[in-house]
């Protein structure tokens, strides 16, 4: 366990999590059971800085208030990672894995949600034609797509 909190703290100049909100904090906590916590004090921030209610807009747009001494100090890391080119490329190789996970994770789940559907569907004796119709409303694909994806579906469970 650790002694010390960790924070990531990311800014983006645009909303990454597609729910409006300025600020999305994660802690590390059991899937099954969130009152139990990883107890490594590990926590990451992530700024919406296109959101409605963004504070601090100004640092994104260049304009920063060094007076405030916690935004002077992210704006001198933010400057000292734009003037180190590899650091900067590892920075933005580091969010390409990040989106590159995201989208795997959010994949995964559309498959275990769709495959649960086509389970219960089967199960109640809906024919594989209702069932392939409903899996391209349900994610606005055409029929061949739809039925691709219930074929991989099926013969991967």
């Amino acid at each position: 366990m650790a002694n010390y909190p960790t924070y990531v703290i990311f800014f983006c100049n645009f909303d990454y999590y597609r729910r409006g909100l300025v600020r999305y904090q994660f802690e590390f906590r059991d899937k099954w059971h969130p009152e139990i916590a990883a107890g490594d004090l590990r926590t990451l921030v992530v700024f919406n800085t296109k959101a409605k209610d963004y504070q601090h807009a100004d640092m994104i747009q260049g304009t920063v208030d060094t007076n405030d001494k916690f935004i002077a100090a992210v704006d001198a890391e933010v400057q000292e990672i734009r003037a180190d080119k590899q650091r900067e490329a590892r920075f933005m190789k580091e969010q390409i894995e990040l989106r590159r996970q995201l989208r795997k994770s959010r994949e995964a789940e559309r498959n275990k949600n769709t495959l649960g559907l086509i389970k219960a569907l089967e199960k109640r004796g809906t024919p594989t034609p209702e069932i392939v119709a409903m899996i391209a409303d349900a994610q606005s694909i055409s029929q061949a797509e739809a039925q691709k994806y219930y074929d991989q579906l099926v013969v991967v469970s």
